[in-house]
């Protein structure tokens, strides 16, 4: 299994329109549907207040338990309803231990501040997942970055990040992944990039006498074609 075995109860139900869907959600259910190679896609439902606490964790591997019957899937797609602030359908791959997978595994640095901190480095996060392979019990929950090295102006790639044993990057390797900047130097460019406070008075000024000289010429257009 994974590195954590998260354990989600499911049950069985028809798949059916828009309508049967929503009236789903009112009973606090979530639609969902399991898919994989060889097996007839699925049709289940998941408890919303359940899934919710569970979703807290960094998720992609589950074992999904029917009947006391646990099936072993990852975590594809997850629909989410801003307005409401609730998801609407969950989609799981169903995998098997003796076969790799791909997935997309969070990338986060590591507690201790990069060296440059001191000089007035900023440390940028530029990609925040990255797609990996292995196999299922290989796959972790997240990957952590010792980033404490990082001077000014350094970066670190896909390619330089030692991935944990059996597992694989999928993600290009050059890929940027943090970025030590100089937040004063950054500063100082988006200062001189702004324009002066007289040059953005002049805009609207040069704009209304562009207007007024076009309305002059249609009036004279109008006089000469009267």
């Amino acid at each position: 299994m994974a590195k954590v075995k998260h354990v989600l109860n499911v049950q069985a139900r028809t798949a059916g329109t828009t309508n049967d869907a929503r009236r789903l959600r009112k009973t606090g259910l979530i639609p969902a549907i399991v898919y994989g190679k060889g097996i007839e896609p699925k049709c289940i439902s998941v408890n919303a207040t359940e899934w919710q606490l569970l979703s807290r964790n960094e998720l992609n591997i589950l074992s999904l338990v029917e009947d006391g019957k646990e099936t072993l899937v990852l975590l594809k797609e997850v629909q989410h309803d801003p307005i409401r602030n609730r998801t609407r359908h969950l989609d799981f791959q169903a995998i098997r231990m003796d076969q790799k997978i791909k997935a997309h595994v969070a990338v986060r640095p590591g507690h201790a501040l990069p060296a440059g901190a001191s000089a007035g480095g900023l440390l940028e996060q530029n990609l925040h997942e990255i797609e990996v392979e292995s196999l299922p019990q290989d796959l972790p929950e997240e990957i952590i970055v010792d980033v404490s090295g990082m001077n000014l102006g350094d970066m670190i790639h896909v390619g330089d990040i030692v991935m944990p044993e059996g597992v694989t990057a999928v993600t290009h390797a050059d890929i940027v992944v943090f970025t030590e900047v100089d937040e004063n130097a950054a500063a100082a460019e988006e200062e001189e990039a702004a324009p002066a406070e007289g040059e953005e008075a002049a805009e609207p000024e040069v704009i209304a006498e562009k207007k007024t000289e076009e309305r002059a010429a249609a009036r004279d257009e109008r006089k000469k074609a009267e």
